[in-house]
């Protein structure tokens, strides 16, 4: 068995996932991403990054970031 720290058994126990999302801003149509977090079932609510990135690859590499250190996978 994996040594777990306490925030990844919590996560885990919560059916949490990290993901990129995409934000469109209306006035002009540009598009940035970000990390997020959503816990199982929608209990517990949603966590955004207030980081936003132009490049879709440095969103990719913060949610596998947020994911390690979390104990999740990415999806």
């Amino acid at each position: 068995m994996t040594n777990l720290f306490a925030h990844q058994i919590a996560a885990r126990a919560a059916g949490g996932r990290v993901s990129v999302v995409s934000f469109r801003d209306p006035a002009d149509g540009s598009e940035t991403y970000g990390a997020a977090y959503t816990a199982a079932g929608g209990v517990g609510g949603r966590w955004l990054s207030p980081q936003r990135f132009v490049e879709r690859a440095h969103a990719d590499a913060a949610v596998a970031v947020l994911a390690a250190f979390l104990g999740l996978e990415v999806r």
